[in-house]
């Protein structure tokens, strides 16, 4: 039973089988009981699941199969849809847009980012660093970790770029740079590590 919020019968102007969803109660820190979100088409676009905060803001859509769920959120005009899935925390801003059987884990969409066909913008499992795409860049491919995409660039099927560096790969029209913190190029002593004690032996095998 959904006791996260209802489909009311204000209809998307544009797009009137669209309709905005209202909060049955408090989610997160942000939405209060009573206030009104973006638009959906059915339930199954925005998770009401026990504990999850997932959200659509402002004129944001989750439409089609499109699915937002575990604590991400949709602002301004970010649009999913088709069977795109914006999942883990990822947040899309301004008309950022995930379509066809995109998937969005833990990334940063904003300006007019697009992910399309089977393209992938993850998380990186390892070092927890996650994707920034802004401007009109499009991902066709998979971009994984600590890789900011900016302007018009295209990450097309079957590439994939991965930082799983402790700097920011960063790509533009005008190539390929790296950010570094000014902290990673001063030197610091090495930490002393505690001896590991070695058991004794007891005698040889027989």
């Amino acid at each position: 039973m959904n006791t996260k919020y209802e489909i009311t019968d204000i209809a998307h102007e544009k797009y009137p089988f669209l309709h905005r969803i209202r909060a049955l109660r408090d989610i997160g820190s942000e939405v209060k009981a009573g206030d009104l979100g973006g638009f959906v088409e059915c339930e199954s676009n925005l998770s009401f699941e026990t504990g999850d905060d997932a959200w659509i803001f402002d004129n944001a859509i989750a439409a089609g199969e499109g699915c937002v769920d575990k604590g991400s959120v949709l602002r301004e005009r970010a649009i999913v849809c088709g069977c795109a899935y914006a999942s883990h925390g990822t947040e899309m801003f301004g008309d950022s847009r995930a379509e066809d059987d995109a998937y969005i884990r833990g990334a940063r969409l904003s300006r007019c980012a697009r992910v399309s066909g089977n393209g992938m913008v993850l998380q990186s499992p390892t070092t927890k660093a996650s994707p920034i795409l802004t401007g009109s860049c499009a991902v066709y491919g998979k971009v994984i970790g600590d890789v900011m995409l900016a302007g018009s660039v295209v990450v097309i099927s079957d590439e994939t770029i991965s930082n799983d560096s402790l700097d920011t790969l960063s790509i533009d029209e005008r190539g390929r740079t790296v950010l570094r913190a000014p902290s990673r190029d001063k030197l610091t002593p090495r930490q002393p590590q505690e001896k590991q004690k070695r058991p004794k032996d007891k005698g040889r095998d027989r």
